[in-house]
């Protein structure tokens, strides 16, 4: 049974929250932002994800992310 989880758009979450969130493994995670489909931010070497970014990803609106991203 899947269960609901809120994600507010304007809060950051880092990847193991994400994995937590979504139940993915790192290894999705990483797919999905080398292949440009999820948007990602990092700082201090840790990878953050806009809740927004995340949302566009779950409904496929998110075609290729900004070249202003670093790479995964």
């Amino acid at each position: 049974m899947v269960q609901h989880t809120e994600i507010k758009p304007d809060a950051f979450y880092d990847q193991d929250a994400l994995r937590r969130l979504l139940g993915l493994s790192v290894k999705a995670i990483g797919n999905a932002c080398r292949s440009g489909q999820l948007r990602t931010t990092e700082r201090a070497g840790r990878r953050f994800f806009r809740g927004s970014w995340i949302i566009a990803w779950l409904e496929g609106s998110e075609t290729q992310a900004r070249k202003e991203q670093i790479p995964c």
